[in-house]
């Protein structure tokens, strides 16, 4: 990825994940406590193609490369990681090269750009396959829109996955969720093989960007999606579904809700889609034959 990479610098002052900030503390008795508390950081990240600017994301500073580029093609505005050129953090804050972005002198500290080139870039539309306007947080979507964004359906031939490895996601990604453990408020996603070991997680203030960041880890380090297994926190809508049918993997995981229009959608995708993961059950919404 290094030859996409452009931008990076490490100023004073880092942009934390968790940000330390002075709080009272008022108990039901009228005490109150003076105290420092560690709150989730957030950025405003300003993403442009081709000089044009697509999309606003409030997003956490973490893993922006992954992020950029997971949302560029899930939400089709590439039709895969080849056609990306270059991506170019810039303006107000940048990263260090690692994980942590770092914020420069600006007005208002906390929003950057990502400047986005892509080899013959057209605005995409639902013809295309490609739902140009997917919210990277609780979207303002049309159903009909996102069903048409889906042609086809997942290769039903991938290798089945055992009901016990779908027990253990839960457990293997709470251990690994560094943040959301010190100070909480944050989503988290996982990848996992058929197998039920963990190749990455991410964590992020909106549960789409998890998606997403996971979609970038896999396209940069040319991961295959077919014998893979999604796990995510928090409610399965129908606009999550349509980024997992993108990524081609064939199962996802919430320990949360899933919505009728995502179970709807998953199927048509013939993508087993699974809900309420916690303890020692789950539901399958769609696709059962792929857990035995």
């Amino acid at each position: 990825m290094s030859n996409k990479r452009r931008g990076w610098k490490l100023e004073s002052g880092i942009l934390e994940i968790g940000k330390t900030i002075r709080i009272e503390k008022v108990k039901v008795s009228g005490i109150r406590e003076k105290k420092q508390d560690i709150i989730p950081e957030e950025i405003l990240l300003n993403i442009f193609i081709n000089s044009e600017k697509i999309s606003i994301i409030s997003c956490s500073p973490s893993r922006i490369i992954e992020l950029v580029t997971g949302y560029i093609v899930s939400n089709g505005y590439a039709g895969n990681y080849g056609e990306i050129e270059l991506i170019d953090l810039c303006g107000d804050a940048e990263r260090d090269g690692k994980d942590d972005v770092t914020q420069q002198s600006t007005p208002f500290p906390g929003i950057m750009s990502a400047r986005v080139r892509i080899s013959g870039y057209s605005k995409p539309g639902p013809s295309d396959g490609a739902i140009q306007y997917l919210s990277s947080g609780c979207g303002n979507i049309d159903p009909s829109a996102i069903l048409a964004g889906i042609p086809g359906q997942i290769d039903p031939s991938c290798a089945p996955v055992d009901h016990r490895v779908i027990l253990e996601l839960g457990k293997k990604i709470t251990r690994e969720q560094k943040y959301k453990k010190e100070f909480g408020g944050l989503h988290s996603a996982a990848l996992f093989n058929e197998e039920g070991e963990m190749l990455s997680v991410m964590e992020d203030l909106g549960r789409h960007n998890c998606i997403d960041k996971i979609f970038g880890h896999m396209l940069i380090n040319s991961i295959a999606p077919e014998d893979k297994i999604i796990f995510t926190s928090g409610r399965a809508s129908m606009d999550l579904v349509f980024k997992v049918f993108r990524m081609s993997v064939p199962v996802v995981v919430t320990n949360s809700s899933v919505t009728y229009n995502a179970a709807e959608a998953a199927q048509k995708a013939g993508l087993t889609l699974i809900g309420y993961a916690r303890g020692k059950r789950f539901n399958i919404y769609s696709c059962p034959e792929r857990i035995i």
